[in-house]
């Protein structure tokens, strides 16, 4: 008789009695382990059919609740079978009908096809941007590989066609041709599906990561650095509704003064800003050389009705600083324009003052921010613990010290009571320049 026959009989002769499957799996599962056939393997709660199967086999008395059986012990009792000379684990694969590999093999096999998916990948973007970008990512391990390896166990081809998307996106970001394209418009073109790059979205999380990547920055902690990322690379999102006020600017386009902020220049009237009209423009000026930005819409509002003699340069951030704001002050810093920034005396406006003075540096003065002008401006509203914790990672010198002065007394300072002061300044400032 051959041997597949043989190993045929065999299988059937152990599915015939079913005190012997618990076993053959305990010795498959043990081959996994240890990558061999041996060890030993232990069953509780022995079943009648199991006691009497085993007892049977190999010659001893297994009349007991809990065993344990020599995997080799069982190879041997094989010689006094017609099976004799067959080889257990080629037994074990007929038993249950399919390759029976190592936990070791099988981590193996898993890293080599997973290894041939990346480079089938990287072939087909190959010599371009984005080759770069997925090279780091397989390679390092870093940025979006977490992403890119749960997308693989889950659907491998749904990840091979995001993938070869948001690559298509990496390779055409507008940015590289110095231009600016609205984030649905810039989709549609890569995808022909305007909401394939969205928040959320696979490919949208995908192409971020790339556009780290590319830009050599990290992660974004919010929303809004988030879209100051995606417009760095030429994405405009959110163009309608992220906006900054400003008053006392000028705006060049096609090397010529807009005639629109002209306008409202000479007027003195404030002029809303969004992202959109941001990305229309080449150049923005204040012609006094200096810029006085405020947090609060009460207190611009103010000082630009005692001042609008002197037509001052203001801009209104509205609390938590919007891209547009930062875009806007950003040009101005470019054309070498001093910034001025005042904000209320709680730990979020003190926060925001930081944050703008770690970004501009010595093109910032933190005006109207010490100790003294805190307790001119104190109120009657007290900070909780919470909040007041906030004020732990500040870096700038007077702020850190602002923020002692707030911890002492537990209340928030408003700008509304500095006003009289702001409006002084600015008059005083306009007339040195």
């Amino acid at each position: 008789m051959n041997k597949e026959k043989l190993l045929q009989q065999c299988s059937n002769y152990f599915k015939s009695n079913p005190g012997f499957h618990r076993v053959l799996v305990n010795i498959r599962d043990r081959y996994k382990t240890l990558g061999k056939i041996g060890g030993t393997i232990k069953l509780d709660n022995l079943t009648i059919e199991e006691k009497e199967a085993l007892t049977g086999f190999l010659k001893k008395n297994y009349y007991r609740d809990s065993v344990s059986i020599k995997v080799d012990k069982f190879q041997e009792a094989l010689k006094d079978t017609p099976f004799d000379g067959l080889d257990l684990f080629q037994i074990l694969e007929e038993y249950f009908g399919k390759e029976i590999i190592t936990k070791k093999e099988k981590i193996e096999r898993y890293e080599r096809e997973k290894e041939d998916f990346f480079n089938g990948i990287l072939n087909k973007v190959k010599g371009t941007k984005a080759y770069g970008w997925l090279e780091f990512v397989f390679s390092s391990k870093e940025n979006a590989y977490r992403i890119i390896s749960q997308r693989y166990d889950q659907d491998r081809e749904r990840l091979k066609k995001d993938l070869i998307i948001t690559s298509c996106g990496i390779n055409n970001l507008p940015f590289f041709d110095n231009k600016s394209v609205r984030l649905a418009l810039f989709a549609s073109q890569i995808s022909k599906n305007p909401h394939v790059f969205d928040d959320n979205t696979e490919c949208g999380k995908l192409l971020l990561h790339g556009i780290i990547f590319i830009l050599g920055e990290t992660y974004p902690k919010n929303a809004e650095e988030k879209t100051e990322i995606l417009y760095r690379a030429g994405l405009i999102k959110d163009e309608i509704s992220n906006f900054t006020m400003c008053s006392g600017l000028l705006a060049y386009k096609d090397g010529k003064i807009h005639k629109g902020w002209q306008g409202f220049y000479y007027s003195c009237e404030p002029l809303q800003i969004s992202l959109w009209n941001l990305s229309q423009i080449e150049r923005i000026v204040s012609p006094k050389g200096k810029v006085f930005v405020f947090e609060n819409p009460t207190v611009f509002s103010e000082v630009l009705h005692r001042t609008s003699n002197e037509r001052p340069p203001l801009i209104c951030t509205y609390g938590q600083v919007k891209l547009a704001s930062l875009i806007l002050l950003d040009m101005l810093v470019k054309e070498g324009i001093h910034i001025y920034y005042s904000g209320d005396f709680d730990p979020e406006g003190l926060i925001i003052a930081d944050k703008l003075k770690s970004r501009y540096d010595q093109n910032l003065t933190l005006w109207r921010y010490n100790v003294d002008n805190y307790y001119k401006s104190i109120s009657k509203k007290r900070i909780d613990d919470k909040r007041i914790k906030k004020l732990k990672n500040l870096k700038s010198k007077i702020l850190i010290d602002a923020g002692k002065a707030i911890e002492n007394t537990g209340y928030a300072g408003y700008q509304e009571m500095l006003l009289d002061e702001i409006a002084d300044d600015i008059k005083a400032y306009l007339y040195s320049f």
